[in-house]
């Protein structure tokens, strides 16, 4: 795949989210969100690059274990200059050693950062490892200080130019100590701000999160010399061979094969597209500008609400996850009139403690198909949601790479909806006081709509993207703007028996 309360609609009045000074003043600020590095008020100051690096060349070994299929198609279909990443904040006094000492350690704990591939003339794809003792990181300082777009526009372009699912490294770090603290009046430099970009390869969206903490204690640790209290990780790379054999043991009339080809098949090949129109009814040619993906990131409930939602979905039976899948079904009811709702449900293949806390891409995706077919009631389409996330339980662990390759299909994601509970991540009550986010870089697609719904400590929230035109942005506005509904409109029902839910969504609405 390429380049994912706190008042009732609020977020989306005027098809903004709320500004950061009225998310203070709802108790809010910066809990986790998905957004691109544009929409993060990034602070005056001083940067400095830090890169890896190998010196000696003869340090890199031939590793025979598997390259991963997902690993595999994402290098083959080029992805230069696309990125995730995270950026917070470290609350302790800055020093270079100290930082140079954290990254290395990061670094040394995760082999997904010490492997590379490459291909050779026949097109097969070769494994390079490194020990972590071979890795040093340089610094990169710039000794003038940048005001907050010089430092957007300078990790803007140096991210872009540098991360590569094909060159080595894959992973790299800025530190900006805000101008305030590189006055001499404080010298201590008591905080200062961390910003990584990773090619997708070698992270996930879990990874992401889980390095906030991690690379926080190891900077403590770095810094006073305290235990981090970390956990022993396992290997992406192993992860990667086992995922590799199980690939390969897939033939045609696998059941995994047979269910994804049906699925596919509903819409002769292609994966689900977004229920609504993207594009202007006379079929013009999207422009460069209209490929250009939009961001959106909203609140949509606050932490009570969140509780009162999660309360109506365990009365009928069910989890928060079917809760949001029905209330995602009903919106699409609603504004299609079409009782199926289709889409794709990203996965963590995180099986085994050992991978719990390690770095990688530990990513499968589902097949989502959700039937209302009669429901009438809040209950009755929640029980169709859990019917329909249960039909292909287990698929997400089969790679669907290797599926693709024997369906000998190319097709790519067009509409993916995530949900993730975030709010038992160490540290997690921390992350507003970071100031932690999560980053994507920016993305060009014409038909693409990637949802991310989470579930944090101060309620739920949705992150987006979508091609940029006219007609994408009103409809996808509108599509939120229509869950926001449903999801209060359970809330407000009547917690016993949910009666006229579905008849009360979007009520007077066009």
């Amino acid at each position: 795949m390429r380049c994912g309360e706190y008042v009732r609609l609020y977020p989306l009045h005027n098809l903004h989210p709320p500004s950061q000074s009225t998310l203070a003043e709802l108790g809010i600020g910066y809990s986790m969100e998905y957004t691109e590095l544009a929409d993060y008020p990034l602070p005056a100051g001083r940067l400095t690059e830090w890169v890896p690096a190998v010196a000696d060349d003869s340090a890199w070994q031939q590793d025979d274990r598997g390259v991963s299929f997902t690993h595999e198609d994402h290098c083959s279909r080029g992805n230069d200059g696309s990125w995730i990443g995270t950026v917070f904040e470290i609350h302790r006094r800055y020093d270079v050693e100290v930082m140079r000492r954290t990254i290395e350690s990061y670094i040394e704990r995760h082999e997904a950062f010490r492997t590379r591939i490459e291909r050779d003339e026949s097109g097969r794809w070769h494994r390079f490892t490194v020990p972590g003792e071979a890795v040093s990181v340089a610094d990169r300082p710039e000794h003038r200080v940048r005001n907050e777009s010089q430092v957007f526009e300078h990790l803007e372009s140096w991210f872009a130019d540098v991360v590569s699912p094909t060159l080595w490294p894959h992973f790299v770090m800025a530190t900006v100590v805000p101008e305030i603290h590189v006055a001499a009046s404080a010298p201590q430099h008591d905080k200062f701000l961390v910003i990584f970009a990773a090619d997708h390869s070698v992270m996930d969206a879990y990874s992401q999160i889980y390095a906030i903490n991690e690379i926080d204690r190891l900077y403590k640790q770095a810094l006073d010399g305290s235990d981090p209290q970390l956990p022993e990780v396992g290997s992406y790379v192993d992860f990667s061979a086992d995922e590799r054999a199980l690939g390969e043991s897939l033939t045609d009339d696998h059941a995994a094969v047979v269910a994804w080809e049906r699925f596919l098949a509903v819409e002769e090949g292609r994966f689900p597209a977004f229920p609504l129109p993207l594009e202007a009814v006379d079929g013009s040619a999207p422009t460069d500008l209209a490929t250009r993906q939009r961001s959106v990131s909203s609140w949509l409930l606050t932490h009570e609400q969140v509780e009162k939602f999660n309360s109506a979905c365990r009365v009928a039976g069910q989890n928060m996850q079917s809760g949001i899948l029905a209330a995602l079904a009903l919106v699409n009811a609603r504004l299609t009139g079409e009782s199926t709702f289709r889409t794709i449900m990203p996965m963590h293949t995180r099986n085994a403690e050992k991978w719990a806390a390690s770095v990688g891409w530990y990513v499968g995706i589902l097949p989502m198909e959700i039937r209302l077919d009669n429901a009438s009631t809040f209950a009755e389409a929640i029980e169709c949601a859990a019917v329909g996330s249960t039909q292909h339980k287990g698929l997400a662990s089969v790679p669907y790479s290797r599926i693709a390759s024997l369906l000998d299909s190319v097709e790519i994601p067009r509409f993916v909806v995530s949900y993730i509970d975030l709010r038992f991540l160490p540290d997690g009550e921390e992350w507003q006081a970071r100031k932690g986010r999560a980053l994507r870089s920016e993305c060009h697609a014409e038909n693409e709509v990637y949802f991310w719904v989470n579930r944090t400590l101060q309620g739920l929230n949705i992150s987006a993207r979508f091609p940029s035109s006219d007609v994408s942005t009103t409809n996808v506005h509108r599509f939120i703007t229509e869950f926001v509904a449903v999801l209060t409109s359970v809330i407000d029902g009547p917690a016993d028996a949910m009666d006229a839910v579905v008849e009360a969504v979007g009520a007077g609405r066009e």
